[in-house]
């Protein structure tokens, strides 16, 4: 494994410790010459706005499940474990779950329109006591 996927891999769990935004890890890993999105690292967020914490327990499952129940302590045991720790293309899966929920938003929207046409034009026929 390279350094810089060490070097971002550290500083990702120093990160979730810290509990910091994503603009602030890549804003922390600009010394050491890494900036995200890097075809080279594993293991990368979206460009979204959201926090470590959020991104590691949406995307890094085993990944924060170690990160809860280890102390600081272990961290460098963990940074070890991460080396075999596959969880890749997150990106792709953050895209595909936002196009999933925008579709079914649009579907929403359609049936709640199509619904409330139909109400309106019952009541026009049903306007007793409108003078004509």
């Amino acid at each position: 494994m390279n350094d810089n996927q060490k070097i971002y891999d550290a500083m990702l769990i120093k990160a979730f410790r810290a509990d910091i935004s994503l603009g602030m890890l890549w804003f922390w890993l600009k010394p050491y010459n890494i900036s995200p999105p890097d075809s080279t690292l594993k293991r990368q967020p979206p460009r979204a706005k959201m926090r470590v914490q959020a991104f590691v327990g949406s995307f890094l499952k085993p990944l924060a499940d170690r990160l809860w129940d280890t102390d600081k302590t272990h961290d460098i045991k963990t940074l070890h474990w991460m080396d075999k720790l596959n969880c890749q293309n997150t990106s792709r899966v953050m895209n595909n779950d936002i196009q999933r929920l925008k579709h079914s938003n649009m579907v929403s929207r359609r049936k709640t329109k199509f619904l409330h046409n139909n109400l309106e034009a019952q009541k026009i026929g049903n306007q007793w006591n409108a003078t004509k």
